[in-house]
């Protein structure tokens, strides 16, 4: 069949699945505490959803716990458990519902998780689960089906999660740009047991259990446990992917108590999803994008595959009527055995792959992490100011083991359009399961954590501060094996973290706000043989963050918000000698800076018509770099505008019709070596979604249907923060569910 015959059959199906659609989840009411509610998290906590339902009026981010997104001193969006249940099917990754997020901008590889808030590289490893970090990092993200709502801090966040572990970025970064906290699904009032298939255009077939129910007296224990089995290709020709894992939620609700833990286990396969690129110094414009559906690794041999459990603890208990004390604990491991490409494919401006192009790699990964967080909150009143004070300390211990080994004989030749070749070795490189487990790094940090929220009239004022100690260790190189120059040389480092943010709200509709914060991250050491400097330790590196905001409700069907921030990111800077040349000092003294404009609005348009988007502005420049040339050039990967809009039609309660559309302008690409400035051209993807609710036969099913990419258009997207790097966008794909509620 004709590509142009397929392209029309694949819109006929897109456009047949969605004649279906589900009825939203209603939300509920229970008893609360007078303190405000700060750890602990109950789907039967009542949360209101803005204008459309697609967004939360309230969210939870860290100490400061749950505050009405209207009165927050900062940008924060709390995505409803209904929106990532209809836009992040289960056996799709996050991002599908993160791009919701105008300040959000997120990558397109089933095999890696990096993306970007504000102009500036993170990846999984920003992501929380029910308050406890760590549990990610570039090779690892969250289990979808595990995820109820999500609430998107945008901005620098370590203030308020205290011992962040320093994997944060991926080294990418240096410290965190945001967090996005992940609520996971809870026992609501209503019981019931749910059985899900799910189907996928190339042949993914899934199914899932989901059980509720809610025990004791006053109903006040609630089991959740859920599962998933998955298995099948993806859109992405010849790759595939199986998953499967349990896990169980179970909460407790008393007079003065308040306990959540989850826990599960989880196993997952991933095949042929390598879709990396670097571009030749010898380039001068930017290659077309290939077929998004071609592969550029074998699916037959090439694969990541990772293992592992992870378990959380919430507890709160009211120790008196003005106080409360807290826990949040958690640990987890995860293996990752993968046979992958050591790295991206250079290829110059006619698609041609140079020189041996990228190597396969055998890689053992084991993360284990451990985390404990206990503090009091309490509120109190000075005069006329009302004060809600939480002070904790916590302790992030985490070990990373890393092995691998590369073929750097078995190279590979061709061109991004006609095909690759590879080298018949390839079959029999694989040493993925063979290899031995070394110690990578290790980390523990020690955070004491202070935040006062005050609150006088019309004014709030949040200020928090964290002391952060750190103690780390290097291991073994993970590619040599061998004992690095810095093997076991233990690095200390201490350093303070402080927010502060102030809003006043002359009604209970509109705020203005400022807020100022600075994340940080553990010191690291010079690793360059022509460094003058080299093996010696860099003291912590440092972002700021300035943010001014208005945030308004005008009426019951509108809701929205812009803030201006400007940013400042550290960066690697090499300073030469005047006697030698050829050498030179490393030191952190770099810059980027990153200002930019974020617009958000959830709207009711008219009975039956929903809405929500926003958009970015971003100038995103180098300031201060080791080659002058670079200064005042683009960071690359920057976009100067994006935007999201979505459109929704209910024709009754039962039945919805959403379509998406996510722009992102001209990209500026940024070679290393030669400082010249490509564009990326500039893309839409056209996303659409429904949902409906129905009786068969006296059973309640729900049908879900989803086309991701409808006009499945082929781009590039530029990887944020990494130099020279691209990656291709995914192909069309759609995905139909059907929920049978017993």
């Amino acid at each position: 069949m004709s590509k142009k015959n397929n392209l029309l059959l694949s819109s006929i199906m897109c456009s047949l699945i969605l004649g279906m659609s589900a009825a939203p989840v209603s939300a509920e009411t229970i008893e609360t505490f007078n303190l405000d509610e700060m750890i602990v998290e109950s789907s039967r906590n009542h949360k209101t959803p803005l204008p459309g339902g697609f967004n939360n009026d309230s969210s939870r981010v860290g100490l400061l716990g749950e505050t009405e997104v209207i009165k927050a001193p900062f940008t924060v969006q709390s995505i409803t458990e209904d929106t990532v249940s209809k836009m992040a099917m289960p056996n799709q990754d996050l991002d599908t519902v993160l791009s919701n997020v105008p300040a959000i901008r997120t990558g397109t590889s089933p095999i890696k998780t990096d993306f970007s808030i504000r102009g500036i590289a993170t990846n999984a490893s920003s992501y929380l689960v029910n308050n406890i970090p760590g549990f990610f990092i570039m090779a690892t993200g969250p289990i979808t089906n595990t995820v109820g709502s999500i609430d998107a801090m945008v901005g620098p966040a370590a203030t308020l999660n205290g011992s962040t572990p320093s994997f944060q970025a991926g080294g990418i970064s240096g410290a965190t740009p945001g967090a996005i906290y992940l609520n996971t699904k809870r026992a609501g009032e209503n019981d019931f047991i749910k059985y899900t298939q799910t189907f996928g255009g190339h042949g993914d077939y899934g199914e899932y259990l989901d059980i509720s129910q809610r025990f004791g007296k006053d109903r006040n224990i609630g089991v959740r446990i859920y599962g998933q089995y998955d298995d099948g290709g993806l859109a992405i020709s010849g790759a595939g992917q199986r998953k499967k894992n349990l896990f169980a939620n179970i909460s407790y609700e008393g007079e003065t108590t308040k306990t959540n833990v989850f826990g599960g286990y989880y196993d997952q396969k991933l095949m042929g999803t390598e879709r990396r690129f670097a571009l030749d110094s010898s380039a001068t414009k930017f290659p077309d994008a290939p077929d998004n559906k071609m592969s550029f690794d074998d699916p037959n041999v090439m694969h990541q595959d990772s293992n592992g459990y992870m378990l959380t603890l919430n507890h709160q208990k009211k120790l008196s009527e003005n106080v409360n004390w807290f826990v949040n604990a958690g640990m987890n491991q995860t293996i990752v055995r993968r046979f992958i490409y050591n790295s991206e494919f250079t290829i110059d401006e006619n698609g041609n792959v140079m020189g041996a192009g990228a190597y396969p790699w055998s890689d053992y990964i084991d993360l284990q992490n451990q985390y404990l967080q206990t503090g009091l909150k309490g509120d109190f009143m000075t005069g006329m100011a009302k004060h809600n004070v939480a002070v904790s300390v916590d302790r992030s211990h985490r070990k990373y083991y890393k092995t691998g080994k590369n073929r750097d004989d078995l190279g590979t030749t061709g061109n991004i359009y006609t095909g690759l070749h590879f080298k018949p070795g390839i079959y029999e490189a694989d040493e993925a399961t063979s290899l031995q487990k070394r110690l990578n790094q290790e980390e523990t940090i020690v955070s004491l954590n202070f935040m006062d929220k005050i609150e006088i009239g019309k004014f709030t004022l949040v200020g928090a501060v964290s002391r952060r100690h750190g103690d780390y260790l290097p291991g073994y190189g993970p590619k040599t094996g061998k004992e690095g120059p810095n093997y076991k040389k233990e690095l200390k480092d201490s350093n303070w973290a402080p927010t502060y943010g102030l809003s006043y709200a002359p009604t209970e509709n509109l705020s203005f706000y400022a807020a100022q914060s600075t994340a940080r991250n553990r010191g690291s050491f010079v690793d360059d043989s022509k460094a003058l400097n080299n093996n010696d330790f860099l003291d912590a590196t440092k972002l700021k963050s300035t943010e001014f905001g208005i945030k308004a409700k005008p009426n019951e069907n509108l809701s929205m918000s812009i803030a201006y921030f400007d940013m400042t990111q550290p960066n690697t800077l090499n300073t030469y000698s005047t006697t030698e040349p050829k050498k030179y000092w490393v030191s952190n003294n770099g810059k980027n800076r990153f200002k930019g404009v974020d617009f958000s609005l959830d709207a009711k348009l008219a009975d039956k018509w929903n809405t929500f988007g926003g958009f970015e502005w971003l100038n995103a420049k180098q300031e201060v770099t080791s080659d002058k040339r670079f200064e005042g050039l683009p960071t690359h990967g920057s976009v100067k505008w994006s935007g999201v809009w979505g459109l929704e039609y209910k024709p009754d309660e039962d039945t919805s019709f959403t379509s998406r559309l996510s722009y992102t302008g001209e990209g500026k690409f940024v070679h290393s070596k030669t400082a010249r400035v490509l564009d990326i051209p500039s893309h839409v993807t056209l996303d659409l979604f429904a949902s409906h609710k129905t009786n068969i036969n006296g059973v309640p099913v729900k049908f879900i249907a989803a086309c991701y990419n409808v006009a499945n258009d082929s781009h590039w997207i530029a990887q944020t923060g990494q130099p020279n790097k691209f990656m291709l966008n995914n192909p069309r794909s759609f995905m139909l569910s059907a929920e049978f509620e017993f």
